[in-house]
């Protein structure tokens, strides 16, 4: 187990009487890959490392996705098996590591550990230690499985059985986090109803996360090569790719020179049942699979494209979309209730399932110029979904003061008091 930073400091020390905040990080994305809670926890840390005395915990084998200026690096042995397929097994694991850092560092109350998962891995120790170290604890809750009626009315395709079982284990983790958690962050405030009334006060919505000098640096990569449209996500049926390739067959029959780029990886499984389908369709000489591609030279990617495509079919944030939007790419996605909130403007909104509608909208982005130039966000738009109602770590720092009472000038937000 090993402790840095980029110049040696005492990991016992409180730095210059800064507040701790330490990010319980075990469920970060491995290497090669970036999903939506490790970009707004790796957001949080750099945006908040002047204000506090920031602490990583990470796996040995994931440190190198995180950002080390000014940072403090606590990279535990990573455990040995699929931790993912082992939750008891990888938490216990884990246990005593984290127990060690918090008795090496000395926390306290007055110390802060937001947990940047929902994962076992990231539940299940701070559970267990917040009876030992008396340290204020929030916990993160970023997507809620939806109903089994849900997925059957509204057609998700979620494999049932696997579902049924991603329902009751993320249930028993929530359930779990309620019990100590003194506040909770969440990516849309439309998720507040899961909550009892006892944390009222105490939730905070968080949105942007977008790392906007990485779009400056684009500028200066090698050019890569143009695609029509770009899709950008986990493949995985939520996010809606299979049935997008039903779309991207119309697209392709009217506009046969229109490319297709695709970023992003999955369940090996899954991916060759995607290029089947696209095989099937007729797809294979109009798609490019660019596997994972992540910071500068995505934006590259997106800078060079004509429209972004967000089809997902259950979410509640999507960052994908407002990395595109920041870029000055027209959106075009699913009108989910969800996502109203989060995308109020800058998106063209297609009505759920109509897949013939989203169809036809692109086409008429791919062939009239003018039509797309006019779905491209404005600088007003493009700001928002940087930042939503601010940088994710100035966004913290308002929950912080609300559940630890620690932060008293960080009480105004934008100019205003927060709207929590």
């Amino acid at each position: 187990m090993k402790s840095s930073m980029n110049e040696p400091v005492s990991t016992t020390a409180k730095n210059d009487g800064r507040i701790r905040l330490f990010i319980h990080a075990l469920a970060l994305s491995p290497v090669g890959t970036m999903g939506g809670n490790s970009k707004i926890a790796i957001e949080i840390a750099r945006h908040l490392a002047a204000e506090f005395d920031v602490h990583f915990i990470v796996p040995a084998s994931r440190a190198p996705n995180v950002p080390t200026e000014g940072i403090r690096l606590h990279t535990l042995p990573d455990f040995r098996g699929n931790d993912k397929y082992r939750p008891l097994a990888s938490s216990r694991h884990y246990l005593p590591l984290v127990r060690s850092v918090f008795s090496e560092c000395g926390i306290s109350r007055e110390d802060i550990v937001f947990a940047m998962s929902d994962f076992h891995v990231d539940v299940v120790p701070l559970v267990r230690l917040r009876k030992e170290f008396d340290f204020t604890y929030i916990a993160s809750a970023f997507l809620f499985v939806p109903s089994l009626l849900e997925n059957l009315k509204k057609g998700y395709g979620f494999p049932v059985f696997k579902y049924i079982a991603c329902y009751i284990y993320s249930h028993w983790l929530f359930n779990l986090a309620l019990r100590k958690a003194d506040g909770f962050v969440v990516t849309n405030s439309s998720d507040f109803h899961h909550f009892p009334e006892r944390f009222s006060g105490r939730l905070l919505d968080i949105y942007g996360g977008v790392n906007l000098e990485q779009i400056e640096q684009a500028d200066a990569l090698p050019i890569p090569p143009r695609h029509d449209v770009v899709f950008c996500s986990r493949l995985h049926p939520q996010k809606g790719i299979g049935k997008f390739l039903d779309i991207w067959k119309t697209v392709s029959s009217r506009l046969p020179c229109a490319r297709l780029g695709v970023i992003g990886s999955g369940d090996a499984r899954y991916e060759r049942k995607l290029k089947e389908k696209a095989k099937r369709l007729g797809l294979v000489d109009t798609i490019d699979w660019l596997g994972y591609v992540n910071n500068a030279e995505k934006y590259a990617i997106y800078k060079r494209a004509r429209v972004f495509v967000h089809p997902t079919v259950y979410d509640n944030n999507g960052m994908v979309a407002a990395e595109a939007l920041c870029t000055g790419l027209p959106v075009v996605m699913f009108d989910l209730p969800s996502l109203r909130h989060v995308y109020r403007e800058g998106c063209t909104k297609i009505p759920e399932r109509d897949q013939a509608a989203f169809a036809e909208t692109l086409v008429d982005l791919l062939s009239n110029e003018s039509h797309r130039r006019a779905a491209m966000p404005t600088d007003q738009e493009r700001r928002f979904a940087a930042n939503g109602i601010g940088p994710p770590g100035v966004r913290l720092l308002a929950i912080l003061y609300l559940v630890s009472g620690a932060c008293p000038y960080v009480t105004i937000l934008n100019g205003r008091q927060p709207d929590l």
